[in-house]
């Protein structure tokens, strides 16, 4: 949980410090000559640098994480539960099963139905 709440905050953090930077306030002229100006595209572009660091690291993360959550799904399935084995050596008589409740289907049209099974598998396209 917590690498999920870092992982969001890393997330929102870098939109701010992608904007470029607007005219310097005080009247200081962007260009080549202002020594305060050309220092302001050095730091932003370090800020660009180190955004691109975080987004990467936040990436490693997110692609851990992923890991990690696909191998505890693989360990999950792995587990069969233990099935309670039936007592054979109960007490008392089996139910008794009725077999005129049972489905039951004439011979004739089970051969009916076989055949057409059998045509359909071998004409298959």
């Amino acid at each position: 949980m917590r690498a999920f709440v870092l992982l969001a905050a890393l997330g929102m953090a870098p939109t701010a410090m992608a904007q470029p930077l607007p005219l310097i306030p005080g009247g200081l002229a962007p260009g080549p000559a202002s020594p305060e100006y050309n220092q302001m595209l050095v730091q932003q572009e370090q800020m660009r640098q180190q955004m691109v660091q975080q987004q990467n690291q936040l990436m490693v993360l997110e692609a851990q994480l992923h890991g990690q959550q696909s191998q505890q799904d693989i360990q999950a399935l792995k587990i069969n539960p233990r099935l309670a084995l039936p007592n054979v050596n109960r007490a008392g008589a089996l139910p008794q099963i009725d077999p005129s409740q049972l489905a039951s289907m004439p011979d004739a049209a089970l051969a009916d139905s076989n055949r057409k099974v059998l045509d359909a598998a071998r004409n298959h396209r």
